[in-house]
C-alpha cells in the first residue's frame, strides 16, 4: 500500500500544495514573458542588457532576425535538470517546451498585434529551445 498522498493528487492540487506566492510570479513570468523594442528588434526584457544587446547587434551587423533568435530564447536546461537517457523525462521537458512556446507565442501576439512572429521550439543537443522572432 502507498502512503504517499502526493501520488493522488491532479495537477492543481500538487502544484498548490508545493509552490509559494513567489514561485507562482516567477512561473508567470516564464510563460507570459515582456519583450521590449530596441534598435528594431523585440527583445525578450529578461535577455536585454544594454551592452550585451549593443555586441550583438554590432556583431551581428544590425540583423534584426539574427539579434532576436540569440537573445530570444530559453533553454529548458536552464529550467529544469533531465536525467540523460530518461525518456519519461525527456518527454516531460519536450512538453514542456511546446507549452512555454505557446504562452510565448500567445504573448507576443497580445502584446505586439501589429507584428508576425516566427519560433517555436527548436531541438538541440542540449535539448528543446523555444525561440521567437519577428516575421520580417
Amino acid at each position: 500500500m502507498n502512503n504517499n498522498p502526493f501520488d493522488e493528487l491532479d495537477y492543481f492540487d500538487h502544484a498548490a500544495l508545493r509552490l509559494n506566492l513567489t514561485d507562482w510570479l516567477s512561473a508567470a513570468q516564464v510563460f507570459h514573458p515582456r519583450f521590449i523594442e530596441v534598435s528594431g528588434c523585440l527583445i525578450w526584457e529578461r535577455a536585454y542588457e544594454e551592452d550585451n544587446f549593443r555586441e550583438w547587434y554590432q556583431a551581428l551587423n544590425g540583423n534584426a532576425t539574427a539579434v532576436e533568435s540569440t537573445l530570444n530564447q530559453v533553454r529548458l536546461w536552464q529550467l529544469v535538470d533531465v536525467n540523460e537517457g530518461n525518456s519519461i523525462e525527456e518527454k516531460m521537458v519536450a512538453n514542456l517546451a511546446r507549452e512555454i512556446a505557446f504562452f510565448w507565442r500567445a504573448a507576443l501576439e497580445s502584446d505586439h498585434p501589429e507584428y508576425s512572429f516566427d519560433g517555436g521550439v527548436v531541438e538541440t543537443e542540449d535539448g528543446p529551445v523555444v525561440r521567437f522572432v519577428v516575421h520580417r
